[in-house]
C-alpha cells in the first residue's frame, strides 16, 4: 500500500525498492488529480513489472483518532462533505480506469445499523451511485473491513445488489475497531474479497470504550499473520497481499515494511 505524491515516479520507487512488484495506489485527498493520468502512464510504462491492483481513495477532513472522531469525518457518512466526496470517488475511479486499475476501494464510514432508517438508505443508494459509476469503467468498488462487523458488512453488500460490490479486507481493522475475529469474517466474506490488506494491531483497552486498538508491525499484533495466510490459502484467495503500515516515522515504516516483505516471503514459500 503506497501513496501517490506531485511525482509518479517517487512513488513508483517506493515499491520497486522493497522488491515488490504489485500494490495498492492510495489516493490522498489533498491531491490534485489534474494531469496525473499522464504522469502515471509514463511512470508505469518506464515500470512494467509493477502492477496496481488497487485505487485507494482517501478524503481531505478524515481523522482517526478514535470511534467517535472516525464516525463523524470518515468516508461518506458526515453529510457536510458528502457531495464532494463522492465526486471524488468518482473522479478517482476515472483516474483508475485511464490507468487499466480494476479496482477502486475507500472507507466508506461506519454504516448504520439499522436497515429501516434514513441514513441507512442514504448509504445504500451512493454505494449503488459508486457501483455503477465504477462498471462503466469495467471496475469493482471495494469496502474496507473494520467499522462494522463482517455479519453488518455481508448483509449490507447484499442489500446493495450491486456484482461488483467487494470487499478489500482488512484482518487488523476488525481488531482495531473491536469488531470480530478477523478469520471468521473471512470465511463468511469470502465470496466478495478482491484484495487484503496485510496489517496487524492489537485490540483497544476495554476500559476505554471509545478507543481504537493500536496498530504493530506485521506480526507483532493479535492478526495471527501465519493463520490468516493460511486461512487466504483454504478460501481459494489468488489476489495480491498488500503490506499497510501506518507508522509515522519514515525510517521505522520502511524498517517494518522490509520485515513484513521477508515474513510473507516465507509464509507463502515464495523466499
Amino acid at each position: 500500500m503506497f501513496w501517490a505524491s506531485e511525482s509518479a515516479a517517487a512513488s513508483l520507487e517506493e515499491v520497486r525498492r522493497f522488491g515488490v512488484k504489485a500494490g495498492q495506489l492510495g489516493i490522498p485527498g489533498e491531491l490534485s488529480l489534474e494531469g496525473q493520468a499522464g504522469q502515471w502512464q509514463q511512470a508505469l510504462s518506464a515500470q512494467p513489472d509493477i502492477a496496481i491492483a488497487t485505487a485507494f481513495c482517501s478524503y481531505r477532513g478524515e481523522d482517526y483518532a478514535d470511534i467517535p472522531t472516525v464516525t463523524r469525518t470518515v468516508g461518506l457518512v458526515p453529510h457536510a462533505t458528502r457531495a464532494e466526496r463522492l465526486a471524488r470517488t468518482k473522479a478517482v475511479a476515472d483516474l483508475a480506469g485511464q490507468l487499466g486499475i480494476a479496482s477502486v476501494a475507500c472507507h466508506l464510514g461506519a454504516v448504520p445499523p439499522s436497515h429501516e432508517g434514513k441514513a441507512y438508505r442514504e448509504m445504500r443508494d451512493l454505494t449503488r451511485e459508486l457501483c455503477d459509476h465504477c462498471g462503466e469503467h469495467g471496475q469493482s468498488f471495494g469496502l474496507e473491513t473494520g467499522q462494522e462487523t463482517a455479519e453488518h458488512l455481508l448483509a449490507f453488500i447484499e442489500d446493495v445488489a450491486r456484482s461488483n460490490l467487494k470487499v478489500n479486507f482488512d484482518p487488523a481493522n476488525m481488531i482495531l475497531y473491536g469488531m470480530g475475529d478477523p478469520l471468521e469474517a473471512l470465511e463468511l466474506l469470502k465470496h466478495r474479497i478482491v484484495t487484503v490488506h496485510c496489517k496487524d494491531g492489537v485490540r483497544p483497552d476495554p476500559e476505554q470504550p471509545d478507543a481504537l486498538g493500536e496498530e504493530r508491525a506485521l506480526g507483532a499484533g493479535s492478526v495471527g499473520i501465519p493463520g490468516f495466510v493460511q486461512k487466504l490459502r483454504e478460501i481459494g484467495y489468488t489476489g495480491i497481499l498488500s503490506i499497510e503500515r501506518e507508522e509515522p516515522d519514515a525510517k521505522r515504516r520502511a524498517a517494518d515494511i522490509a520485515s513484513a516483505v521477508q515474513l510473507l516471503r516465507q509464509l507463502t514459500g515464495r523466499i
